[in-house]
């Protein structure tokens, strides 16, 4: 009887040893492999917090901190993305086991029951807006990006009603109803017959990233432009 009990008292501690460690660990490199699938990041690094550990077999984090490195938000590359998140409830069923018949932006958006705060951070290189705006601007060719903190330049060519001109755009990237866009501000046209045509039908608003794309319901609400760069953020509906 002595030996029975003993062997039971093993195995509870060996169970309580692997709640509290084993399955954080696992869950944690579990959400970094959804990390990278949803995101397409190049490095990612997770931690996730709750007291006691057990709790977190529940889905239930008490502090959550992820970096990514190069992570697509929607049509947005963002560099060195920084998620930070409290008080946060998982749907550890539908994160194991997803819906079927929905898309990967709804499936993650489920997989967050709620969340006493979450809050997004990254930065836009001017490398990436030039890839953006290279894709997005019909004609554009060879776009050359300046971001500084008084606005954004972007040069290049384009082909305007049948004749190729180098161009100059003016703008900066604003937060507006959740999304981000880059605010065209003015178009110059280096070519004389051109500097005629009124080119206001020209000008108008790119989005950057849909906030349908964004996860777990989160919303940008800030840019400020630095040097060569922007940095954002966004949170939590």
């Amino acid at each position: 009887m002595k030996k029975f009990l003993t062997v039971i008292v093993v195995l509870l501690i060996a169970a309580v040893a692997f709640v509290q460690f084993a399955v954080p660990k696992a869950l944690t490199n579990y959400l970094k492999g959804k990390v990278i699938e949803l995101t397409g990041a190049q490095q990612v690094t997770m931690s996730l917090d709750s007291l006691p550990s057990a709790k977190i077999v529940l889905g239930y984090v008490d502090k959550i901190h992820c970096e990514a490195d190069n992570a697509n938000i929607g049509e947005l590359n963002l560099k060195q993305a920084v998620l930070d998140g409290s008080s946060i409830h998982i749907d550890v069923k539908e994160l194991l086991m997803p819906t079927d018949g929905i898309s990967r932006e709804e499936h993650a958006n489920r997989i967050l029951k709620s969340a006493g705060s979450l809050e997004l951070s990254g930065i836009i290189t001017a490398d990436s807006l030039k890839n953006f705006l290279a894709q997005k601007v019909d004609q554009l060719q060879s776009p050359q990006v300046v971001m500084t903190p008084e606005g954004i330049t972007a040069a290049g060519r384009v082909k305007i009603l049948g004749r190729e001109a180098d161009v100059q755009i003016g703008g900066q990237i604003v937060a507006r109803d959740g999304d981000l866009y880059f605010q065209m501000d003015s178009l110059n046209v280096e070519n004389a017959i051109l500097r005629r045509v009124n080119l206001d039908n020209f000008l108008h608003d790119f989005n950057l990233t849909e906030r349908v794309k964004m996860p777990f319901g989160m919303q940008f609400r800030s840019v400020e432009l630095r040097d060569g760069e922007a940095f954002v953020k966004a949170t939590r509906n």
